[in-house]
């Protein structure tokens, strides 16, 4: 299936302006290689694609090579490179010789592009080595979005009608999306475990495999106490949506620290940082997320049932709905970003409790929209006032509700909050109903 973000990568590999090295990172699983793949094939460009992790050979090779001029032979005499050719390196992180030729690629190599992609790339540039800065761009791939997952289980038709940013949406199918976001939540986006639901097999049969050979590698490579991983998982499952504490996670509060930090890198843990108007007053404990739905749903309280936006009613359970509802918004809005762009929240201080759950920019980062999470089927002034807070404060006039209920444009004194249902949200909407009502 053509994943929402092929277009964009094939504008990066194919412009002439430049020649930077493009570095696509992610976690494991979610599709990186086989994106690169399918836009190598449609470009029409000759090019050569190895996988570091299984070709042991020309990882050798390459890390035997003295210099740049060295590697250029090397490729050339043994592996045919030719002009006008892209180089793909998967995993690259496996040969940190490479590294030191990122500058080279981009300064030297003037008719040849490289693509660098890996599940840890932190491990790609040494501790203390130079970032050759300006010679890369960077992509983060995640699993599949909820749009996608609509592609691939129910057809391009209704894929292409959430992409089209609708304003009036029939009751029956805004129950329809409603039901298969359900799903989502469910079965999460790796493609092997949407590929696995929709042909009726149990999708957490792929994600425990994916996660047992994500963990065993994980701890050979991070040199991690056996059983941290999974803990680190189920604490940060348990407590998305919420404020993170070190000591959520039963270690010391520097292996908690440690552990965390690499899983970041590794882009299984995602961090949005909290911040004040006032950057004298930011010291807020960060919120954790995780990079798949599917891992959210298995690691969470098993105490807590399967919860649904239609059905769960309870208000004990629509607190982790709520939860799990947050992590959705905040994958759809990074999706196809790069690797270094980040989501923040934002909070008007400590003795206010007054906070919006994300903030994001769509145009520059000169404006920046606040948008709020509510597992709600039927919306309330209550729950966009922290909204209209951080439009006061800002001086902005435009903010955006993400819920379970119906598509609702509210104007209130000049301001335009749009409430969108959970299924429209993605990055690339948002930026269309920002231009329309602006």
């Amino acid at each position: 299936m053509k994943r929402q973000i092929h277009d964009r990568l094939q504008d990066l590999i194919t412009d002439r302006a430049d020649n930077d090295v493009i570095i696509i990172e992610g976690a494991r699983q979610v599709g990186k290689s086989y994106l690169v793949n399918s836009v190598l094939k449609t470009i029409g460009r000759p090019y050569l694609a190895y996988d570091l992790e299984k070709n042991p050979k020309i990882r050798h090779e390459i890390s035997k090579t003295e210099d740049f001029f060295d590697f250029s032979a090397l490729m050339t005499d043994r592996y045919n490179l030719q002009p006008r050719s892209i180089l793909f390196f998967d995993e690259a992180q496996e040969c940190r010789k490479l590294a030191e030729y990122v500058k080279s690629f981009k300064e030297d190599w003037h008719d040849i592009k490289v693509i660098l992609t890996g599940s840890s790339m932190n491990r790609f540039f040494p501790a203390g080595a130079r970032i050759p800065v300006g010679r890369m761009k960077s992509m983060c791939i995640f699993s599949f979005s909820f749009s996608e997952f609509v592609k691939f289980v129910k057809g391009k038709p209704l894929y292409e009608y959430i992409l089209s940013a609708p304003e009036k949406i029939p009751e029956s199918r805004h129950r329809l999306l409603l039901e298969l976001f359900d799903d989502y939540m469910v079965t999460g986006g790796y493609p092997e475990a949407v590929k696995a639901f929709k042909s009726g097999k149990p999708s957490g049969d792929i994600i425990e495999e994916i996660i047992a050979s994500l963990e065993e590698d994980f701890e050979r490579k991070e040199a991690y106490q056996p059983g941290l991983f999974i803990n680190t998982l189920r604490s940060v499952a348990n407590h998305i949506g919420s404020p993170s504490k070190y000591t959520h996670i039963d270690a010391t509060k520097y292996c908690a620290k440690q552990i965390l930090e690499a899983m970041k890198s590794w882009h299984i843990v995602l961090e949005v940082s909290q911040y004040s108007l006032d950057p004298n007053h930011s010291d807020f404990l960060p919120k954790r997320y995780l990079h798949d739905l599917g891992v959210v749903n298995m690691f969470r309280s098993l105490a807590v049932p399967a919860i649904s936006l239609l059905n769960t009613i309870d208000p004990m359970l629509r607190t982790p709905l709520g939860g799990v509802f947050e992590n959705a918004v905040l994958l759809n809005l990074l999706q196809g970003a790069s690797a270094f762009k980040s989501v923040a929240t934002w909070k008007k201080g400590k003795p206010a409790g007054i906070e919006v759950d994300f903030t994001v920019d769509v145009i520059d980062a000169r404006t920046r929209i606040p948008v709020e999470c509510k597992a709600t089927t039927s919306i309330q002034k209550r729950h966009y006032k922290n909204i209209i807070h951080y439009l006061d404060l800002t001086g902005q006039k435009f903010g955006i509700l993400i819920s379970a209920a119906p598509y609702e444009k509210i104007v209130n004194k000049g301001r335009i909050i749009l409430n969108l249902p959970i299924y429209l949200t993605n990055r690339p909407n948002i930026i269309e109903y920002f231009k329309r009502n602006n």
